[in-house]
């Protein structure tokens, strides 16, 4: 006599289907820095600028100059970036395509953006 296959009941098949869409979004969503932890101009900020933009700054494009020794008074003349106001900061803005995208190869990782937005937050400072 055959076996007829057993059917998984509708309540385990629910939960199945919750685990496996939760873990869908576990991998896209960016890492934020905790509200307690300062971001550092020398460890996060220089990074991004040296591995995304001193290709054409100062190189091909001027200002500002953002390699390293010299981009943190190039940015903070009061021009590209004003410390804790996101919203007036060029630099921020143009990361954000506002009013042209920047890098133009294409926009940084939504996590370095992140850093950048944070660092200007907590006053821009030379850490």
């Amino acid at each position: 006599m055959k076996k007829k296959p057993r059917l998984i009941s509708w309540g385990a098949t629910t939960i199945l289907m919750l685990f496996l869409s939760g873990c869908f979004y576990d991998e896209g969503l960016p890492e934020t820095p905790d509200d307690n932890n300062v971001v550092s101009y020398e460890f996060d900020i220089q990074p991004i600028f040296t591995n995304h933009c001193t290709s054409c700054h100062p190189v091909l494009v001027s200002p500002p100059d953002l390699t390293a020794g010299n981009s943190y008074n190039s940015i903070t003349n009061g021009v590209y970036i004003i410390a804790n106001d996101i919203d007036a900061s060029l630099l921020y803005q143009r990361l954000l395509g506002n009013p042209g995208i920047m890098p133009p190869s294409g926009s940084l990782p939504v996590s370095e953006i992140i850093l950048v937005k944070s660092w200007i937050e907590q006053g821009a400072l030379n850490n």
